[in-house]
């Protein structure tokens, strides 16, 4: 009696294999899209904290006054020069910050005081709020009333 040997997969065997790896990838997603979600919202941060420290910069080097305004409808973070309504820079944003705030930086390179922040869901971002006092700009965490500093 002579046996076939059999080479290769069944038809069952196969989708088995696929089913198993389509769980494993839906499983390795989930997380992997909340971090890309954190990793937007902190990006934004950091580039409105870099913008008011540029800003606090220019004022107080050429001795002006500049506005640091927030627009969460066009998603945008601009300096404008207070006299002449000049746009300096602006820079665009992944979300929706709030409020939508005008921050005023005297010749002297000092704020008036407000907070920014993301209203969403974070998905745990490192930061995902900017506090800002007379002489200092930091980044922290919104706890829903307050920019918990870090």
């Amino acid at each position: 009696m002579v046996r076939k040997i059999k080479n290769g997969f069944s038809l069952v065997e196969l989708l088995i294999v696929i089913v198993l790896v389509l769980i494993l990838v839906t499983i390795a997603v989930i997380p992997f899209k909340n971090k890309m979600e954190a990793n937007r919202i902190e990006t934004d941060i950091r580039r409105m904290y870099g913008l008011l420290q540029e800003g606090r910069m220019i004022a107080f080097v050429e001795k002006r006054k500049l506005l640091f305004k927030l627009n969460p409808s066009s998603k945008t973070a601009c300096l404008i020069d207070a006299n002449s309504s000049i746009t300096i820079k602006c820079v665009n944003l992944n979300k929706s910050f709030y409020p939508s705030v005008s921050i005023s930086i005297d010749k002297r390179g000092t704020f008036t005081n407000g907070s920014i922040y993301y209203t969403g869901d974070s998905k745990n971002a490192v930061v995902d709020c900017i506090s800002i006092s007379y002489i200092r700009v930091k980044m922290g965490v919104w706890n829903g009333s307050d920019c918990v500093v870090k």
